[in-house]
């Protein structure tokens, strides 16, 4: 697949608040709010098929990045879409999350990104 690139003003991860931080008990919401999330296979699944329907120029930008690490990417942009949890807050709560919920959740990304690669 070749790169694709869009302008960080059209991407929807950006609008929706992916890349800005967050401290106190507001991170500590979010933080949480990423174990609930993760920690149901129904809703991790559902976010993470909305990343690849409802953002299509984030989608293009990072998934055709071969250096980017996209079943992070996707999980991140599926925190990000379920509660508005920036990424680095979701970084942080996925090491608070057992062993087996991440390989669960990274078997449903991965699927998730060979139904958006199938796609383009």
């Amino acid at each position: 697949m070749n790169r694709i690139y869009h302008p960080y003003k059209k991407w929807e991860d950006y609008k929706a608040g992916f890349y800005n931080n967050c401290s106190g008990a507001i991170k500590k919401e979010m933080i949480e709010q990423v174990i609930i999330m993760f920690s149901d296979a129904k809703l991790t699944k559902k976010y993470m098929e909305q990343v690849i329907t409802d953002w299509q120029y984030s989608c293009e930008h990072n998934l055709s990045n071969d250096s980017l690490n996209k079943i992070a990417y996707i999980g991140q942009a599926a925190c990000c879409l379920f509660a508005k949890v920036p990424s680095t807050v979701t970084m942080e709560a996925w090491n608070l999350l057992t062993p087996e919920i991440q390989e669960r959740s990274n078997r449903i990304a991965n699927r998730i990104l060979n139904t958006w690669i199938n796609n383009q």
